[in-house]
């Protein structure tokens, strides 16, 4: 094959994998502006769905405990797997094999084991004494472990942090302070990329989510599935709304890392 047949190829690889992430979207998107779906096609234009979905109380509170409990797993796991990430590259690196095998066991064990779990242990047995949230708090954190390592030794293996440290070392400046005056500015956009992912991560938990808190606390995932049943267009101008909001998100942290890097360069 020659090289304009292999780029024509991967063009059309590259618009068929476009196509089919994108066509879910689109149709998500087209489903809640329109009044009705009949048929394969569908009538009418509207933005009712949006606007009760904006304006709906059950939905604010779905958002609100959502948006907390989320960024208060993803705050955790970036304080625990962040420092245990740093320590172990810097000063243990015997250690790294154990924590890249422990980032990989919330893919390994479903969600629906880890709350089955969480409920037979932590419910069932202590329920009394620990609060449903916090028992939700502690078990989406470790899932939210893997990227906070990845990305955070990602970030290190490019700035080859162990160097500078040894550098910093012969010039007679402390670990803490080179950790705290040149590595830590260093890694500042790694660890807000880190925090961003664990937030959308935690954010769009399902299964745990449903399982551990489905009685007491309405998160906005199974809010979501339970409006479906219900009206399907307003379940999907929510989630219109909910990419829109990450999507936001996403580009102010991106344009407050792209804002910080000559600063820090």
């Amino acid at each position: 094959m020659t090289t304009p047949s292999i780029f024509r190829a991967s063009r059309l690889a590259l618009g068929l994998l476009l196509l089919l992430v994108l066509l879910p979207l689109l149709a998500v998107a087209v489903y809640a502006f329109s009044e009705q779906w009949v048929g394969l096609l569908p009538q009418g234009a509207t933005l009712a769905w949006l606007r009760e979905a904006l304006l709906d109380a059950r939905i604010h509170a779905a958002v609100w405990h959502t948006a907390w409990l989320s960024l208060l797993s993803a705050l955790l796991a970036l304080l625990l797997g962040g420092g245990t990430s740093l320590w172990a590259r810097l000063s243990a690196p015997r250690l790294l094999a154990l924590l890249d095998a422990l980032a990989l066991l919330p893919y390994a064990i479903p969600p629906v084991v880890m709350a089955i779990g969480a409920l037979e242990l932590f419910v069932g047995r202590w329920g009394a004494v620990l609060n449903v949230q916090v028992v939700y708090v502690a078990v989406i954190t470790p899932t939210l472990l893997a990227l906070v390592h990845k990305t955070l030794g990602a970030a290190l293996q490019q700035l080859d942090a162990r160097q500078l440290l040894e550098a910093g070392r012969t010039l007679g400046a402390s670990d803490g302070l080179l950790l705290w005056r040149v590595l830590l500015p260093l890694l500042r956009p790694a660890l807000a990329t880190s925090l961003v992912l664990g937030w959308i991560a935690g954010a769009t938990e399902f299964a745990i989510a449903n399982l551990l808190l489905g009685g007491s606390v309405e998160l906005l995932q199974p809010l979501i599935n339970s409006m479906r049943g219900i009206n399907g267009h307003q379940a999907a101008a929510l989630i219109v709304l909910t990419l829109a909001l990450m999507l936001a998100v996403s580009l102010l942290v991106q344009t407050w890392i792209s804002w910080n890097r000559p600063r820090n360069s």
